[in-house]
């Protein structure tokens, strides 16, 4: 029944021309909303750049700011808040020129007010370690970070503006977990700290795993969710249920695709497929009463890969279903 609930009202291609944009981060700011992603010439190449476009809920474009670090491929930036209100962008930091070669492959960060103007960039974390993005909670940044060398997942604390430091228990590895790559992820927090996360695999099953952990997170439970998602996004809808998004394998083609997720249960319902086709996914997710707000990328109109926003409505009527039972 979930599949006929959610429905886009409104989808529009934000993104400015360019010949590769994609891997997005979405969050609210006041009236409108921010929007991030990588521009560059393709997938892959050495020259990323990031834009942060501003947007209004029917997908009008107010504004844009570009941020581009010399001599560093920017990859796959991601918007959060503090507690104080303050906008956070982070994205890995690739070296790719002669005279930056022998620096650090690293995250870096800005901060800004507004989400029109940024600070210049500020480096930090562990060489090699890819914080795929941060949560907030009381003044301190979290966030789960990955390593594909030993195949490991660790979560990382502290403040991006300053460092964060790698707890010394690995949240997933491949050693002690038996479960192979995992790298990319969306985490929720509890008010009691309690951590929901969902990661991204590419090894052995490549199924999608579910974890929490309660603080000091020393241990982590898992549980498999049976599918690939790519570019794994999360928002919380009750207290029982999320929507999860992300890149899905058809069978015949990859497509960006929104579930419903039971976290008692680690079970997922499709929901809702979004317009979508070739490179594509890596959404972001914000939910306003009965609308969910997506951002992603996709390159199935003209073989062009460029950044959508979509608005979707049934996000109550879903909730109504979910407090039914009749899910």
């Amino acid at each position: 029944m979930s599949e006929k609930i959610l429905k886009i009202d409104r989808l529009c291609r934000i993104s400015s021309p360019y010949a590769h944009s994609a891997f997005t981060g979405l969050i609210e700011n006041g009236e409108t909303f921010l929007c991030c992603y990588r521009q560059a010439l393709t997938h892959v190449s050495d020259d990323g750049r990031i834009e942060v476009t501003s947007v209004t809920g029917d997908g009008r474009v107010t504004d844009r700011q570009r941020l581009s670090l010399p001599g560093y491929d920017l990859r796959d930036p991601k918007l959060s808040r503090d507690d104080n209100g303050r906008l956070w962008l982070i994205a890995f930091a690739r070296p790719v020129t002669q005279a930056t070669r022998g620096n650090r492959f690293q995250m870096v960060s800005w901060f800004s007010g507004s989400g029109k103007s940024w600070s210049s960039p500020r480096f930090f974390g562990e060489q090699h370690w890819w914080i795929w993005r941060i949560i907030w909670q009381n003044n301190k940044a979290l966030g789960l970070a990955y390593h594909g060398g030993p195949q490991q997942l660790t979560l990382f604390t502290g403040h991006p503006g300053k460092n964060m430091q790698r707890h010394p228990i690995p949240a997933m590895s491949l050693a002690r977990d038996k479960l192979g790559y995992p790298n990319e992820s969306d985490m929720h927090i509890s008010s009691d700290g309690v951590i929901t996360a969902l990661v991204r695999r590419d090894a052995d099953s490549f199924t999608a795993q579910l974890g929490t952990s309660k603080p000091p997170y020393n241990r982590w439970y898992w549980r498999d969710l049976k599918t690939y998602i790519g570019g794994p996004a999360m928002v919380m809808l009750t207290e029982g249920y999320a929507l999860v998004a992300g890149r899905q394998w058809t069978g015949k083609k990859l497509v960006t695709q929104i579930w419903l997720l039971d976290l008692a249960k680690a079970s997922l319902v499709p929901c809702l497929t979004l317009p979508s086709g070739g490179d594509n996914s890596y959404p972001g997710l914000v939910i306003q009463d009965d609308t969910l707000f997506i951002s992603y990328y996709s390159g199935h109109a003209d073989d062009e890969t460029r950044v959508y926003f979509a608005r979707v409505s049934g996000v109550n009527k879903l909730r109504d279903i979910i407090k039914q039972g009749k899910v």
